[in-house]
């Protein structure tokens, strides 16, 4: 199936609460949760879907020279086809349009796939949070990690 990415608009707030309490069951985000960060100010996102289904999401925020992944998931039956890799992408395109030289993020030590994904797209482990996440009842540390976004292209 081929994913199409499209901005995330306020109108998407319960879509988007609904896709990270099936992407995140252990910790989802209520749609009060969703609605403030949308209005925090340098927001930005893209939502994935195939045919008109909703299959994942990306949540950034601007913070000047960098950006910072808030959340990033992809339903469970789609993950590993190519889909979290696409908004990635995406989100670095964006990151570089709006004149970031780098993009981090936060991922549960244990989540051997997205770190995965996350080497495989140029992020590097910059930093460690212990404690950070809590999932089924546990603790889990969080490592950051950053991508340096690639500057425009020397004239020859």
């Amino acid at each position: 199936m081929t994913c199409r990415l499209q901005p995330i608009s306020r109108a998407s707030v319960g879509l988007l609460s609904s896709l990270h309490r099936i992407c995140f069951p252990e910790d989802p985000w209520d749609i009060r949760a969703i609605v403030e960060i949308l209005g925090i100010p340098g927001f930005f996102g893209q939502m994935a879907r195939e045919a008109k289904t909703p299959v994942g999401f990306g949540l950034a925020v601007d913070l000047g020279k960098e950006c910072e992944i808030l959340s990033l998931g992809i339903v469970p039956p789609r993950r590993r086809a190519g889909i979290g890799a696409a908004l990635l992408d995406s989100i670095c395109f964006e990151a570089r349009m709006r004149g970031a030289d780098s993009v981090a993020l936060e991922v549960a030590q244990d989540n051997a796939a997205a770190r995965g994904l996350y080497t495989k797209q140029g992020f590097s482990v910059v930093g460690h949070r212990r404690d950070y996440y809590c999932q089924a009842g546990r603790l889990v540390d969080a490592l950051i990690m950053r991508r340096p976004l690639a500057t425009a292209l020397l004239a020859i």
